[in-house]
């Protein structure tokens, strides 16, 4: 749009080397410029969430300056259909149109503002933002803006490893599985509180989507290949998110043991279950030798 402060930037070359016909459209379309600047409709914003959950409410703001001219309307459209009208001159001011079961919220809804409560996801698409300036004008703008309505999780992630003790220098094998959505989550990990890093491990992991139709799950297989240092006190804590940005975020967490040998004691039994208890069975040929003779001595007295 033109402005009187445009029109005053312009190249006074350009406007001798205009002559006759085309001189007098230039002034034609300086003029109508010029005019729509006075108008005082400007800088038209409008916000709508990117990404909102289904069931949840979406507040969708449409930001304007009239200057010095007043409202004529603002009328909100998903697609090309209305949904709902602001005109402060009549009464009621609001109206409200059914579109794809859209549910408005009366309100908190005004001539800026519309609140949608209980989404879903039939409600993704482009919407639009109309606004009019009263006469003598009725100078109109149009902004629009994207907003997906998406169904989270209904379940928490899941972590199944391959093992859950395993010595230091094996790879750890794992798979975490997401609940269904649309869109389906991301999946990334985490080992004992920070996120994987291949500059300092050596890893792999790769996804795979689960379910049918546009509902689906996505699961993630991870390869590390473990060493003594992963290993805090005996143990590593495998953590996986899944996430749809803005909207939903939900972790899993696995400990795994570190499996270490037994070590036998040089001095002594390594381990409770190999001792003998003292008395309880002979331990020598010569105590069993011993044994057999009282036997048979008593046999002999007792005829």
């Amino acid at each position: 749009m033109f402005s009187h402060k445009s029109f005053a930037m312009l190249p006074l070359s350009v406007v001798k080397s205009n002559s006759g016909r085309n001189f007098r459209r230039l002034l034609f379309l300086v003029v109508v410029f010029t005019a729509g600047g006075a108008m005082g409709l400007r800088d038209v914003r409008i916000t709508v969430p990117a990404m909102v959950r289904s069931r949840d409410s979406a507040l969708l703001t449409c930001d304007y300056d009239l200057e010095a001219a007043d409202l004529y309307s603002i009328r909100w459209y998903l697609g090309d259909e209305e949904f709902y009208r602001f005109v402060p001159q009549e009464a009621p001011p609001q109206a409200i149109f059914s579109v794809r079961d859209m549910q408005v919220d009366r309100q908190h809804s005004n001539m800026k503002d519309v609140t949608l409560v209980n989404v879903s996801r039939n409600l993704t698409g482009t919407y639009k933002c109309e606004i009019s300036a009263d006469a003598p004008s009725f100078h109109t703008l149009i902004e629009e803006a994207q907003m997906k309505v998406v169904d989270v999780p209904e379940a928490d992630p899941w972590i199944e490893p391959e093992k859950q003790r395993l010595p230091a220098g094996e790879t750890l094998r794992a798979n975490c599985t997401s609940g269904a959505s649309n869109p389906a989550p991301t999946i990334t990990w985490a080992l004992n509180g920070d996120p994987l890093n291949r500059t300092n491990l050596a890893f792999k992991t790769w996804p795979r989507f689960l379910g049918q139709g546009d509902i689906k799950a996505t699961q993630s297989t991870l390869e590390l290949k473990t060493t003594a240092e992963l290993f805090k006190e005996g143990k590593l804590v495998l953590r996986c998110f899944a996430a749809i940005p803005t909207v939903y975020t939900a972790s899993a967490e696995l400990v795994v043991a570190e499996d270490t040998p037994l070590i036998a004691s040089i001095t002594g039994n390594a381990s409770p279950h190999l001792r003998q208890s003292s008395g309880s069975r002979p331990n020598s040929l010569l105590e069993i030798g011993v044994l057999m003779l009282s036997l048979a001595a008593a046999a002999t007295w007792s005829r």
